[in-house]
């Protein structure tokens, strides 16, 4: 498997809740089971234009977190594709458990690998998952950006727009078999000397490390858009008016002491 299309440009943040706007920083500790309320965004790509991604503020959804507009699918190379919904987060997710409730607009979803993948087949479709990187922003290798992988529809690791309206994200970072880099690597690889898939040179450090100190050194915890095959290759909706992606809640739960 390959993730392709994770290139980003980070703008100014600024915190969003159901209730207003805030700048307070969330605190971790062991006994608490945090919301993530703070300086959310949505990244969407822009295939026909010079400018690659279009950062987004969410709007606030009263009785959840936040909601944003999946625009209509024109083609693979036209048109504007969600690809991220983004947090700034400083805080060391080792061991962790992410858990997002989520419903969306009842439709047919694209991706920009519509072709590739059978227009919105069932065997690719268009998903929805946990993402989570150290940099905020290049260069970066294979191990730099990590989502939850697996083959659950109605919840688990990642959700399929086109199966369902509504449901529950839950991945554990305790559990590495549920974890993919840049390269398709799974967190429990613990092979070198091949060729980094984004560099072109040799991997000097596996992904079984990588996958450590991605999750040591956080930068943005969110969701990720895209087939199955590719993680982040963006999302939309077939038709002529823009769906809704409504995110009710997002925590991460530190592990038991």
């Amino acid at each position: 498997m390959t993730a392709k299309s994770c290139r980003k440009i980070i703008g100014g943040l600024i915190a969003l809740t159901a209730t207003g706007f805030f700048l307070a920083s969330v605190a971790i500790t062991p006994a608490v089971s945090p919301k993530l309320g703070s300086n959310w965004r949505v990244f969407n790509i822009e295939p026909s234009t010079n400018f690659l991604w279009n950062i987004d503020r969410p709007q606030a959804n009263p009785g959840g977190l936040l909601q944003f507009p999946i625009q209509p699918f024109q083609s693979t190379t036209t048109g504007s594709f969600v690809v991220y919904l983004s947090n700034n987060y400083n805080f060391d997710l080792t061991d962790s458990t992410l858990t997002a409730d989520a419903s969306w607009t009842q439709g047919s979803f694209e991706t920009r690998h519509a072709p590739t993948c059978g227009n919105g087949s069932e065997s690719c479709g268009a998903y929805v998952r946990f993402e989570f990187q150290d940099v905020s922003s290049g260069p970066y290798n294979q191990n730099d950006y990590w989502w939850s992988t697996g083959t659950s529809i109605t919840s688990g690791t990642n959700l399929n727009l086109n199966a369902s309206t509504s449901g529950t994200l839950d991945a554990t970072l305790a559990d590495r078999s549920l974890w993919s880099n840049l390269c398709g690597r799974l967190a429990t690889d613990q092979s070198t000397g091949y060729t980094d898939c984004m560099t072109g040179e040799p991997v000097t450090v596996s992904a079984y490390d990588g996958f450590t100190q991605a999750g040591e050194q956080v930068k943005q915890v969110g969701l990720a858009f895209g087939s199955a095959v590719s993680y982040a290759s963006g999302v939309a909706i077939d038709g002529s008016d823009p769906g809704t992606f409504y995110l009710r809640d997002f925590l991460v739960t530190p592990p038991t002491p």
